[in-house]
């Protein structure tokens, strides 16, 4: 059986100070539980992880009208992206989470082994035939495997593209290689090519902070079939075919193909520098392409697949959501914590809240919505989908590895493209830690094996 440890991570001294924003104010006045044991109703509290204006109203429309259709009551309650997965953390170390928690899959791995949020392999057996195949096949899949049940609902779809200045291409003349020939060799040529500092333009929109190794991830696995661990745990990311793509991954930033300045810049600075017009392509998820509509005439840019493995011409993506609804095990109102999930997730509020954030929906009836058909702008998203070479590799492993996320695999890339380490020597430190941390977990938890790519066969 799985072990559960309570992952306390931050200093009790903190609590008090972090606790004050998000929900305390309710425990002065009477919280909403004890004021739904007294009305003898439930009251949920729901708390957003990326909040902005625009999912705030979202949120506060969708609980109104699901109040009105069950009496259910929700406070909206949010925590900014940058402090969320401390904040999380301390909420659910002394027991004060709310109901239902949008929550990052990152984080999946601490939240499980801390026993904050209740499994709900109940809910997917009963309705999961509602959900397209990539939520079954896939999200739904890899979360067994990784924590022994599922227990969260995707907010949305999302696969990964490469967005590119169309009117760029044109202008220079540039025949993009397609099929077998999209590999990532070509993608750093159609980089090196959009390059133009005189015009100040810069051919990629490079991830230098939080989150840069989790591109970098992709391209070494299609050189291993999608796998980061030998059968006994062992990273395999290191071989010098791995060592050699991080030299050319970051070969990018040394040479000035983009600006300086992208060793420091995270999801925002990636996407506006884009839209912006000083860079020329930028890998992300499917949700770029809201921020491109917006901010874009559309015949500026476009979206190329990811590129596939000169190995074995698998492409390797991510099939999954931006964030997912999770229960908090300390929920006095579980079913209708799961209610609400149900009625968020329900075609209706889910192609709504899937056209605001740039996300695909999840459930199978989508209707004849014109933006998830052949033509719409989210096209190239569903051609990978239904790719027989679309490949989904695991991440880092089941265990938590949300303080390595937070620093360790960025600050070691900054190193070698600061010039203080050796690509070599960053695969072997981030490599030596989650080698540590797969054998550990293998060992406690007797029966687990290494998870394995999925395919959407």
């Amino acid at each position: 059986m799985k072990k559960r440890i309570l992952a306390a991570t931050l200093a009790a001294v903190m609590v008090g100070g972090l606790l004050a924003g998000c929900g305390s104010s309710d425990k002065k006045s009477g919280s909403s539980k004890d004021s739904a044991k007294d009305g003898g109703k439930a009251s949920l509290r729901f708390i957003d992880v990326s909040p902005s204006p625009e999912r705030q109203k979202y949120y506060e429309n969708a609980f109104a009208k699901f109040e009105e259709e069950t009496g259910v009551a929700v406070k909206y309650e949010s925590v900014p992206w940058d402090d969320a997965a401390d904040k999380l953390t301390v909420l659910g170390t002394s027991g004060q989470l709310p109901d239902v928690i949008t929550t990052h899959p990152l984080w999946l791995g601490q939240f499980t082994e801390a026993d904050w949020v209740i499994p709900i392999d109940d809910y997917v057996e009963e309705n999961g035939d509602q959900f397209v195949d990539a939520v079954r096949k896939i999200n739904w899949a890899q979360e067994k495997e990784r924590y022994g049940h599922v227990y969260s609902v995707p907010d949305g779809f999302m696969v990964k593209g490469i967005f590119y200045r169309k009117d760029w291409v044109e202008e220079i003349g540039y025949d993009i290689p397609t099929g077998d020939d999209w590999t990532y060799d070509a993608y750093f040529d159609l980089i090196k090519a959009l390059t133009d500092k005189d015009q100040k333009r810069y051919g990629n929109s490079f991830r230098g902070a939080r989150g840069a190794f989790d591109p970098l991830l992709a391209y070494l696995q299609s050189f291993t079939g999608g796998y980061v661990y030998d059968e006994e745990g062992n990273f395999i990311l290191n071989t010098p075919e791995c060592v050699e793509a991080v030299e050319k991954w970051c070969e990018i930033y040394k040479d000035g193909y983009v600006p300086e300045d992208s060793v420091n810049w995270g999801f925002v600075e990636m996407v506006d520098n884009f839209t912006g017009g000083l860079t020329g392509t930028i890998s992300n998820d499917s949700e770029v392409a809201k921020a491109c509509e917006e901010k874009m005439d559309a015949s500026k840019w476009g979206v190329l697949p990811m590129p596939v493995s000169t190995v074995d011409g698998k492409m390797m993506n991510t099939a999954g959501s931006p964030y997912s609804y999770t229960i908090a095990k300390s929920s006095e109102y579980p079913e209708e914590s799961m209610q609400l999930i149900d009625f968020l997730v329900r075609a209706d509020n889910n192609i709504e809240y899937c056209k605001m954030g740039g996300l695909i929906p999840i459930k199978k009836d989508v209707g004849d919505d014109a933006t998830y058909g052949e033509d719409g702008p989210y096209a190239v998203f569903l051609d990978e989908l239904n790719d027989p070479n679309f490949t989904v590799p695991p991440m880092y492993g089941p265990f938590n590895y949300t303080d390595l996320h937070q620093d360790m695999f960025h600050t070691e890339l900054q190193k070698y493209l600061l010039g203080q380490q050796s690509a070599e020597d960053v695969l072997t430190h981030i490599g030596d830690e989650l080698t540590t941390r797969m054998k550990q977990y293998l060992a406690d938890n007797e029966g687990s094996t290494i998870e394995t790519p999925k395919t959407m066969q």
